[in-house]
């Protein structure tokens, strides 16, 4: 009778591991390993960012929704993110510029098919420069704002180049150290669509 009790109380035990085995399972996550993460947070993201620019070495891609500069403020934090890009090219660093353009889906009639350019000047002055930049397909909006610097580091988030989201906005980025993280954001992003 106690070699019963005994082989019954094991059973019942081996039944509730299982089951709350099976209820509390965790399911594995696949990530890509990183070196770093660091958080880029309103006003961090800019020195940040021109730090990263001004350090590459071999190559920056740059897929950016919206790059809005002035040409009659050229000392603005977003001036120079552009300017960086160019200095990157003149040192011989492999630069490619994505900016959205879109037709104005949005809008009634005649008016949804202008094209939207935001980045127009900012286009402009790297294509003066020598830059690769292009525009995305403009029946797509290319929403990114992402930069993949030395297939090592990607700096990814909220934070397009304006004034506005520079100085004024709460924006949200990140910085990832890590080889897998850049090299997969840049073969997926080397697929966008270019035209000029």
């Amino acid at each position: 009778m106690k070699l019963i009790n005994k082989i019954t109380t094991v059973l019942v035990f081996l039944a509730i591991f299982n089951i709350t085995n099976s209820l509390l399972r965790v399911e594995p996550v696949y990530s890509l390993p990183a070196d770093d993460v660091i958080p880029l947070v309103d006003e961090e993201y800019y020195p940040e960012v021109h730090k990263a620019l001004t350090n590459a070495k071999k190559s920056i891609l740059c897929v950016m929704f919206m790059a809005k500069l002035d040409p009659k403020h050229t000392k603005g934090n977003e001036y120079q993110l552009v300017l960086d890009l160019i200095a990157a090219h003149k040192r011989g660093v492999n630069v490619l510029v994505i900016f959205d353009q879109n037709i104005k889906f949005w809008k009634k009639g005649r008016e949804n098919s202008i094209i939207e350019r935001k980045s127009e000047y900012a286009y402009e002055l790297l294509l003066r420069n020598g830059v690769p930049v292009f525009y995305d397909n403009k029946e797509r909006v290319t929403h990114s704002k992402i930069l993949v610097i030395d297939e090592y580091i990607t700096i990814i988030g909220s934070t397009n180049w304006t004034y506005s989201e520079l100085r004024k906005n709460h924006e949200a980025s990140v910085m990832i150290k890590s080889k897998s993280v850049a090299r997969t954001f840049e073969r997926k992003l080397k697929k966008i669509d270019k035209e000029h």
